[in-house]
């Protein structure tokens, strides 16, 4: 295993539990790459602007702090499409992978 990695590890949970309708539907849709892509720019770019670069342990606590504020505000993806919040989510766990901070 790489140094590094934990299994238990917010990133690696809510990858797994993501991937199962994630990276499917998404090689299969230009639209929601698209999507996708400016969801992960945006998270990027909002790591970046606190001058911190983009690790396992940063994008960690993006994550955190994206679904405290999806609880505040009582968010529910029960829905067949994919909302904003999903998306965010699933850009998050993408690019998890794309670094390697994930498997």
């Amino acid at each position: 295993m790489r140094n590094g990695f934990f299994a238990d590890c917010p990133l690696t949970r809510l990858s797994r539990d993501f991937d199962f309708f994630g990276s499917e539907s998404t090689s299969a849709d230009p639209a929601l790459t698209a999507q996708l892509d400016q969801h992960a720019a945006a998270v990027r770019d909002s790591i970046l602007a606190d001058r911190v670069a983009v690790t396992r342990r940063s994008l960690t606590h993006y994550l955190q702090g994206f679904m405290d504020g999806c609880r505040e505000r009582g968010w529910d993806s029960s829905s067949v499409e994919y909302d904003w919040e999903t998306l965010r989510v699933l850009a998050i766990c993408r690019m998890a992978k794309e670094y390697g901070f994930v498997r």
